[in-house]
């Protein structure tokens, strides 16, 4: 008595989509730092101690409002550096983007963070019309080699 052979089986076997699946993991591995850091330019400032303390001070300072106005806020930031140092120091540096209902302007913020505490050492406004002003010290800067008219 012969056994009967087993039926071919109903479908062939899978194929698999791994040309597909492998382009795709080196796309996302390679776009990763450009997401990263687009997130933290757009948004992730908004989180930034150092951002969040100088948006404050301008908010309230009187010179600010009296170049860009009311309701003055983050746009955009245009460049940042930081630097750490042993222990819980780091200093930054950042190019910031404002707005304000008469304009925009630019913030130039240098501050440092001291064992847990945020501590601003520059904050120069250049409004509008190219003026510079320090906010810290309630004065206008003098005048820059690209803008010989710095008078109020």
């Amino acid at each position: 008595m012969s056994v009967p052979a087993s039926p071919p089986s109903a479908s062939p076997p899978r194929r698999g989509h791994g040309c597909l699946w492998g382009c795709l993991a080196v796309i996302v591995i390679i776009s990763l730092p450009a997401v990263i850091g687009a997130w933290f330019f757009w948004t992730g400032f908004r989180y930034d101690p150092a951002l969040r303390a100088a948006n404050e001070l301008v908010r309230r300072d009187g010179i600010a409002r009296l170049v860009l106005g009311d309701g003055i806020h983050i746009t955009g930031v245009e460049s940042r550096n930081f630097s750490f140092g042993l222990g819980l120091n780091s200093e930054s540096r950042y190019t910031v983007d404002l707005e304000g209902s008469r304009g925009n302007g630019t913030l130039d913020v240098e501050a440092h963070v001291e064992q847990g505490r945020v501590k601003i050492d520059a904050l120069h406004l250049i409004g509008p019309d190219g003026r510079r002003y320090d906010l810290l010290n309630h004065g206008l800067l003098p005048a820059t080699p690209g803008n010989l008219d710095n008078s109020i």
